[in-house]
């Protein structure tokens, strides 16, 4: 019985060691690296310019297809029924590509 008593107590002095907080390691995981504030700051400001530079190029895309298709349009007031000039076509392949860019984009959230 004294083996067993003795056995009993020395799992649970292990099971107290392994359990127990350990000061150093408590220590170390409140305490926050000061570099990885600076470096999350330095992340977000690169994201926020990116997001920024994402959104004038859609505005100014915007501002390119809104001009293409204005131009299509005169284009095809100046012509007739007869004529259908090859310049519209290429036109109206300009505010295609410029429409699929800036679908492109807004599906992919810039």
């Amino acid at each position: 019985m004294p083996g067993v008593l003795s056995s009993i107590v020395g799992l649970l002095a292990i099971l107290f060691v392994i359990l127990s907080p350990r000061p150093a390691a408590l220590a170390f995981q409140e305490r926050a690296d000061p570099a990885d504030a600076i470096h999350h700051d330095t992340r977000a400001k690169m994201e926020k310019e990116r997001r920024e530079d994402e959104w004038k190029k859609l505005k100014d895309d915007t501002d390119k297809l809104v001009q293409a298709a204005n131009d299509l349009k005169e284009m095809i007031e100046k012509s007739n029924k007869d004529t259908f000039s090859l310049s519209i076509v290429k036109k109206t392949e300009e505010v295609e590509k410029i429409l699929k860019d800036i679908k492109r984009r807004a599906k992919s959230g810039f």
